[in-house]
C-alpha cells in the first residue's frame, strides 16, 4: 500500500492553501514576545465600551514584528497576535496576562511555547 505515496500531495497543497503558518519555539524570541506583549497591554488601555485597542502597525514592536503578523490587538485579558486569519480565529499567538485561564478559546485550541506565550490554530 503507497498511503505515503498518495496524501502527500494532498498535504503539500493544503499547507500551500493555508499559507503554513507554524510558530517559532525560539525560547529567546518567545521571551522578547512576552515582553513586548506587556508592554503593549500598559502602553493601550482599554475603552470599556469597545473590549479592546487594535494596534497600528507602525506601533508593532520589532520582535512581534518579525512575526509578520495580520493583526495585534490588546484586549482585557491579554495581547493577540495573529498571522493568519480565519473564520473561527485563525492562527496566531496569545499572550495572555494572568496565565493560560484566562484565554478566551477552550484550552485544547491552545498549546503552550514558553515564556507565557501560547499558540492558536484551528480547533
Amino acid at each position: 500500500m503507497q498511503l505515503g505515496g498518495s496524501i502527500l500531495p494532498i498535504l503539500a497543497a493544503l499547507a500551500l492553501l493555508t499559507g503554513c503558518h507554524l510558530p517559532t519555539h525560539d525560547q529567546s524570541k518567545l521571551k522578547a514576545i512576552q515582553a513586548e506583549s506587556e508592554r503593549l497591554f500598559a502602553a493601550h488601555p482599554i475603552e470599556p465600551s469597545k473590549g479592546w485597542a487594535d494596534i497600528p502597525k507602525n506601533q508593532w514592536p520589532p520582535v512581534i514584528k518579525s512575526l509578520h503578523p495580520y493583526s495585534v490587538t490588546v484586549f482585557g485579558w491579554g495581547v493577540d497576535i495573529t498571522t493568519k486569519p480565519y473564520f473561527d480565529g485563525g492562527w496566531g499567538y496569545e499572550v495572555p496576562q494572568g496565565g493560560k485561564h484566562d484565554l478566551p478559546m477552550p484550552a485544547g485550541c491552545y498549546s503552550e511555547l514558553g515564556h507565557g506565550v501560547f499558540w492558536h490554530g484551528l480547533c
